[in-house]
């Protein structure tokens, strides 16, 4: 008996969306953020009018809810988009092998078909890359898609699993080359894939021998090699060797005297059999992965996969953390990696340790890798004493000396900063103290010191110079290999509450043992604390200190000149050049400096950082410490609450300045209905508003206390 088709297919129409902003020159990524405005449109099945909609049009297969391009959105769907990227099945080949199709279906190349790509730094060989549009003889739902998926999956293991998403939209191509299948009933009507066909139904799966893809071999089980004849053992063949394929039969081959396999490892230290006869994946048991050989472990720390050895384009991190399920399940199709080998990954936490042995080992995951300069043996040289350290650096490293002493100044700073550089590389610790450069002439060598001089010696990967809008700002994985930051800029003009922020969250990361990892997806957690800290600023008053700063090394030579003023100085061309030519003598300098612990831990005392602490201290700090310390008589309450003169030759006060008073000396709180007189009084020129933005600052808050059983709004200095 004929089907009997839905309106769709008697007038050989096809049903999409598309949108009329996504044009040619707009890229995938970018077309991909459009989410409004799709319209329903249809074209009619033929060749011509296909392979103009493939060559004009971006579109999805779907109907949707309001034109808004969202999973929860798609109303129903018309038609398949199988979506080819890995070069198997070939196009060739897969136009050979559904050429006998009972359904109609048209193909056609994506922008990327045959072009070179590049893979995680990987060069990849030009390959097919196809999508082939099946459509439908009714329209279905997104869970009647979910099993059709379930069964095209099965038949081609390498096909990228969003393309059932429902939602996702496929990108024109003017240059598309295409192919129609065309299977007709005897009306002469195209027949479209039937979502009722029984082969379309999941079957489950029997008891008894396993289907071949869930088969898993032994590293002790043996495959016959490429000769046809010689046998060997899985443990013993090379990754990359062509072999037999043991589980497809030989003698049904056409050529059964060639190998038709190839023995892999994968990246999770698993290892692989891919058959060319009967295109599919077969892995070894998961329970006996070398651990060695993974790049994927299970992190303790966020509770889920993550991989090493990732190369970021963003700079934010070598640790790949997977954000679910789904994107682990994706990598692993990519990968060709058994998703069951989740269960047997090996389980490490992730520190960041600079003092034990970096990678993957038996109970943790160490981000810290060792620089060259690190690696090398400096025991054979002699130590180099910490008085003689800044003419040792004259003599042997004359550019990297220039720079530094036009950086610092005074040779007793450059000794000083020097010591706490080799402090921090030879014990692979962190100071408890940082050093803050300021300067009032750009161009000196502070981005020269940092990153040309001092990074090489750090680690590339794990020191980073930003910009001083960051801190303060959460950490993420960037920060969580951190051994060296910098900052530049600390200093933001005429923000007196962003710079309090950044000096409050400094101080606090250059003393605290732990910090907070927050990454999009994953729980908060707490990583050990190795960052050292150098900043830079233009400016005199870069950040706010304390009278008793016990953290920062404050320098500013107001002598520095420009680097291009300085006689090393042959051109820019010859300088970088210059500075890497002594950097193996820097790092023997550093490396065999007998340093002094506690200089590195306490901060020099410099004029700089005196005149600092001066600007830092203003009226509106006197205010708030004078509060706290409940210090009445600071506040002249008698001026701003007057008594009659005989009265106050009496030693008389008013009955409110009475009352402030025995506030303030024993609680050291001002009542909020008194604060706005008392301000107009020590703030003369500020209106009332703004003098308590600034007072909330340095910490004085309103609150509520009890006195006698009774509540009182009140101003406190915390």
């Amino acid at each position: 008996m004929k089907d009997i088709h839905n309106a769709q297919q008697s007038y050989k129409k096809l049903k999409y969306s598309y949108n009329p902003h996504l044009t040619s020159n707009l890229s995938k990524a970018d077309g991909g953020k459009i989410t409004e405005g799709w319209i329903l449109s249809e074209t009619n099945w033929n060749e011509q009018d296909l392979i103009d909609f493939v060559k004009t049009t971006s579109y999805l297969p779907s109907k949707l809810i309001d034109g808004k391009k969202l999973k929860k959105n798609v109303e129903e769907i018309y038609f398949l988009t199988l979506d080819f990227d890995k070069g198997d099945p070939s196009m060739e080949k897969y136009i050979e092998s559904s050429s006998t199709s009972k359904f109609s279906w048209f193909l056609h190349t994506t922008v990327n078909h045959q072009k070179s790509v590049t893979d995680e730094g990987v060069n990849l060989e030009p390959r097919d890359k196809f999508r082939v549009i099946i459509p439908l003889s009714r329209p279905v739902s997104l869970d009647e898609l979910s099993k059709i998926k379930e069964v095209f999956v099965e038949r081609f293991p390498l096909i990228d699993k969003t393309c059932f998403d429902g939602n996702r939209y496929f990108k024109m191509n003017s240059d598309a080359l295409t192919h129609l299948r065309n299977f007709d009933d005897d009306e002469g009507n195209p027949i479209f894939l039937n979502p009722d066909d029984e082969q379309l139904k999941t079957k489950k799966k029997k008891p008894g021998r396993p289907k071949k893809e869930d088969i898993y071999f032994s590293l002790n089980d043996e495959v016959v090699l490429e000769d046809g004849i010689s046998r060997a053992k899985i443990i013993d063949v090379k990754n990359g060797t062509k072999i037999f394929c043991p589980y497809c039969d030989r003698a049904t081959r056409t050529h059964p005297d060639v190998s038709n396999a190839i023995l892999n490892i994968n990246n999770a230290g698993q290892y692989t059999i891919h058959c060319f006869s009967e295109p599919g994946w077969y892995y070894q048991n998961p329970e006996e992965i070398d651990p060695s050989k993974s790049k994927l472990f299970w992190n303790e720390s966020v509770g889920g996969p993550s991989m090493i050895d990732y190369v970021s384009y963003n700079g934010d991190g070598p640790l790949y953390i997977f954000k679910n399920n789904g994107d682990f399940e994706n990598y692993c199709v990519q990968k060709n990696i058994d998703p069951n080998i989740r269960s047997y990954l090996p389980r490490r936490e992730i520190i960041f340790n600079p003092g034990l042995s970096g990678g993957l080992n038996d109970k943790y995951y160490n981000l810290f890798e060792e620089s060259e300069y690190m690696i090398k043996n400096y025991t054979t040289l002699p130590p180099l004493a910490l008085n003689q350290v800044v003419s040792e650096l004259e003599k042997r490293c004359k550019v990297i000396y220039e720079i530094m002493i036009n950086i610092f100044g005074e040779k007793e700073y450059l000794e000083r900063f020097l010591n706490w550089i080799a402090f921090i590389l030879q014990a692979r610790v962190k100071s408890y103290t940082a050093w803050l450069i300021t300067s009032n002439v750009q161009g000196i060598g502070k981005d020269l010191l940092f990153i040309r001089i001092l990074m090489p010696l750090f680690g590339e990967k794990q020191s980073q110079l930003m910009n001083g809008s960051r801190i303060a700002k959460n950490f993420n994985k960037i920060d969580m290999n951190c051994f060296l930051r910098g900052y530049n800029e600390v200093f933001s003009a005429g923000n007196a509450k962003e710079n309090l922020h950044r000096k409050e969250s400094l101080k606090d990361l250059i003393t605290a043992p732990y910090q907070s990892i927050e990454i999009k997806g994953v729980d908060t957690f707490q990583t050990s604390n190795f960052m050292n800290f150098i900043l830079f600023s233009n400016s005199e008053h870069a950040i706010f200190l304390d009278d008793e700063d016990r953290r920062f090394n404050v320098i500013r030579n107001d002598g520095a000149i420009k680097v291009s003023d300085l006689s090393i100085y042959r051109g820019l061309k010859y300088l970088e050049t210059d500075i890497a030519n002594e950097l193996r003598e820097f790092a023997d300098i550093v490396f065999t400096l007998e340093y002094d612990r506690e200089l590195a831990n306490h901060p020099i005392e410099t004029e700089a950082k005196n005149r600092l602490k001066a600007l830092s201290k203003d009226e509106y700090e006197e205010f708030a410490e004078r509060l706290k310390a409940k210090d009445a008589s600071y506040f002249l309450l008698d001026e701003i609450f007057p008594i009659t003169e005989p009265e106050k030759n009496m030693g008389l006060k008013t009955d409110i300045a009475a009352m402030i008073e025995d506030k303030i000396d024993l609680h050291g709180v001002i009542p909020a209905r008194y604060m706005s007189k008392i301000c107009k009084y020590h703030f003369q020129y500020h209106n009332y508003k703004s003098t308590l933005k600034r007072l909330k600052l340095k910490g004085v808050e309103e609150t509520t206390q009890k006195f006698d059983g009774i509540s009182m709004k009140v101003y406190e200095s915390k």
